[in-house]
């Protein structure tokens, strides 16, 4: 984690940030969690995100 002392200014806002992500499910058919983690497989630290299926709120839901 890093922070700055100089806050983001207008013009960095107003660029989306981009990513390339991949990820699993732990059974494909029948799915409780989800792992998302970065395409790049030449990256040398382990960073993932798992979701629980129970604590994923559908985007339908969310309109």
């Amino acid at each position: 984690m890093s922070a700055t002392a100089t806050p983001p200014s207008d013009t960095d806002l107003n660029e989306a940030p981009e990513f390339e992500l991949d990820c699993l499910y732990d059974d494909p058919e029948n799915p409780s969690e989800l792992t998302i983690f970065p395409s790049d497989r030449q990256q040398t630290v382990t960073e993932w995100v798992t979701a629980d299926r129970t604590a994923a709120v559908s985007l339908d839901e969310l309109r």
